[in-house]
């Protein structure tokens, strides 16, 4: 990658113009002609550094709700496990991490079904030994962003962060037939054309204007969290995948994991469900290039909050890494 592939990395994986020609006024950030933004990603696309361009959605004002789970499966059957949990079209993200709970999945669900039964179903599926159900209590930070380029703009990178309960969001108003088949042509991966969103409007039988136009609204109201790329973090460089886990009193983790969401490397940073055997409140993940790199990023977070008792799991494969696709046949938690 040269400079400016560096730079278009960054700047693609924040936001995307919701606008008619998408890519030119990507490259106008860049210097680039539409002509010159096209190839570049065509070629990274091609190279397998880009994995997907669309929108990434808060699931629960679509109507769904996820949580995180850990199973602990005998090491020999590990691989039969994560398979069967992949054919299971609610669940998005499948790891193998170095711990007793070594196979750790998202799994979403429409608001309507029971996520810890199913959660509990798919655990005696696969015989898991234990199981942990660790359900978000509240989102301190979301979204991955991989830095290539110290040349951006200051601030350009940062991802969303909120300190929202789960159990007090907002009541959820019902999704209009349009909405919903806006929703289902937004998720899809935007095609590298001068005017993709024309071909992504006329899959939802609407007009471009329209799809642009309820697009924009779901980013204004936080229906959509963001309109980027996400990226293989692994061919793009960043080999070293770790959740870190943080032993926290009740009344500090609020304010500390804020501080914690603030590092910029933490992609991901909740307060989850914790259990007698499983005292950890404080979830942040981050990705690093280097084991030093990492060793680096853990000992600031450390600094940032005072804190020293934590788990650092590191991810030792990848399984099952998509956007999960939002009101799509099959996709109301069948059976597996």
């Amino acid at each position: 990658m040269d400079r400016l592939d560096r730079r278009l990395l960054d700047l693609v994986q924040s936001h995307l113009p919701l606008t008619e020609r998408p890519y030119e006024g990507l490259g106008l950030s860049l210097g680039l002609s539409e002509e010159e933004m096209l190839s570049r990603l065509q070629r990274l696309k091609a190279e397998g550094l880009l994995r997907q361009i669309g929108a990434i959605f808060d699931s629960s004002r679509l109507g769904y709700q996820s949580t995180l789970a850990a199973f602990e499966v005998e090491p020999a059957a590990l691989d039969r496990a994560a398979r069967r949990l992949n054919e299971h079209p609610g669940i998005s993200h499948n790891y193998a991490r170095r711990h007793r709970y070594n196979l750790w999945f998202t799994l979403t669900l429409p608001g309507s079904k029971d996520l810890e039964t199913e959660t509990a179903r798919l655990a005696a599926e696969v015989k898991a030994k234990d199981s942990l159900y660790l359900p978000a209590l509240a989102i301190f930070k979301i979204g991955v962003r991989l830095k290539f380029s110290e040349e951006n703009e200051e601030g350009a990178l940062e991802g969303p962060v909120w300190a929202r309960s789960e159990a007090s969001a907002a009541a959820i108003e019902p999704l209009s037939p349009l909405e919903i088949r806006t929703v289902r042509a937004l998720q899809a991966d935007l095609p590298l054309v001068p005017r993709p969103f024309q071909s992504l409007a006329n899959q939802a039988r609407m007009e471009e204007g329209e799809l642009l136009n309820l697009a924009r609204r779901f980013l204004q109201e936080g229906v959509m969290r963001r309109f980027a790329a996400t990226l293989h973090h692994q061919r793009a460089g960043f080999l070293f995948n770790f959740l870190t886990l943080w032993r926290v009193a009740d009344d500090l983790v609020a304010e500390l994991g804020r501080r914690m969401a603030a590092v910029e490397a933490v992609s991901h940073c909740y307060q989850r469900y914790t259990y007698p055997h499983w005292p950890y409140p404080l979830y942040a993940m981050f990705h690093a290039q280097t084991k030093e790199e990492a060793d680096a990023i853990l000992k600031s977070l450390i600094e940032a909050t005072g804190l020293s008792d934590c788990l650092v799991l590191e991810t030792i494969k990848e399984y099952k890494k998509e956007r999960f696709q939002y009101f799509q046949e099959g996709n109301d938690g069948p059976q597996i």
